[in-house]
């Protein structure tokens, strides 16, 4: 049986810019800490929808800027996507604008589908976590938020921030 090694940060943000460049590639995908692609599909307009929301009042409570789809190296997941980031403005003017993938964001949120699956998204929050993200908000296929944090699970954010989902969204 052969094991797979884990790829290099090099490797794996070469491996993304190559995909990024090739008109081939589909528009939903991630890599694995192993450089192997995960390919996602199309979100649909109401976890879009959804999305953008969530990103109006990060910015909107938080200030500093929100950004959709982002991709973000983590050190134990490889480069994933999550739905929506938040960073303050000061970490945004520091980043590189034109490095694809990001480094730590402050604030990350996976908005679940039916289709995710609880081992992978437990990974992916692990990664992100592991990586320096301080908060992954995790919503629920029914509208629940539950707050990761590297001490676990909690019910309010570490952030000044009251998240109210559109109900209509959920039903």
């Amino acid at each position: 049986m052969e094991t797979l090694t884990t790829s290099s940060p090099q490797e794996l943000t070469q491996w993304w810019q190559q995909l990024a460049q090739d008109e081939q590639t589909p528009d939903h995908y991630e890599l694995t800490e192993y450089g192997e692609l995960v390919l996602s599909p199309k979100p649909t307009n109401r976890h879009q929808r959804l999305c953008t929301q969530i990103a109006i009042q990060l910015q909107a409570q938080l200030n500093g800027e929100a950004a959709v789809e982002p991709a973000v190296f983590t050190t134990t997941a490889g480069i994933r996507v999550p739905d929506v980031v938040w960073m303050p403005e000061s970490k945004w003017e520091g980043a590189d604008p034109t490095h694809d993938v990001l480094e730590a964001p402050d604030l990350v949120v996976e908005v679940l589908s039916p289709g995710n699956r609880k081992p992978e998204m437990d990974h992916k929050i692990h990664g992100y976590l592991h990586s320096g993200v301080k908060e992954v908000i995790v919503i629920g296929l029914t509208g629940s938020i539950d707050y990761m944090r590297p001490d676990g699970r909690h019910t309010t954010s570490a952030f000044p921030l009251k998240l109210v989902l559109p109900a209509h969204l959920f039903a």
